[in-house]
């Protein structure tokens, strides 16, 4: 399986259940759960554990139910361009599927 390793290294606050001392977390994309690896910046995002949510899925994997493009997307706009908070319930209905 193939991973994609994107995220710049930020850290995250202690109580986080997604964050930690590690690094890249691995994350399962759209319908054939493409495996990405992401860093602690993205994955501690508002936006992106929201998108976990929505999700929903009950394993111990992070999972987001979006298409990869649109994925791939939302990484780069994390990366480049920090949204709004006051956008952020827009976008969340944007990536989710």
């Amino acid at each position: 399986m193939q991973s994609f390793k994107l995220g710049h290294t930020y850290s995250c606050s202690d109580n986080d259940s997604y964050c930690s001392n590690k690094d890249l977390y691995p994350v399962y994309v759209g319908k054939s759960r493409r495996r990405y690896l992401v860093r602690s910046n993205v994955v501690c995002h508002p936006l992106f554990k929201e998108l976990v949510e929505k999700s929903g899925d009950s394993d111990d994997s992070i999972a987001i139910t979006c298409e990869v493009v649109l994925f791939q997307h939302l990484l780069w706009m994390l990366e480049n361009a920090d949204p709004q908070p006051d956008s952020l319930d827009e976008l969340v209905e944007f990536y989710s599927c």
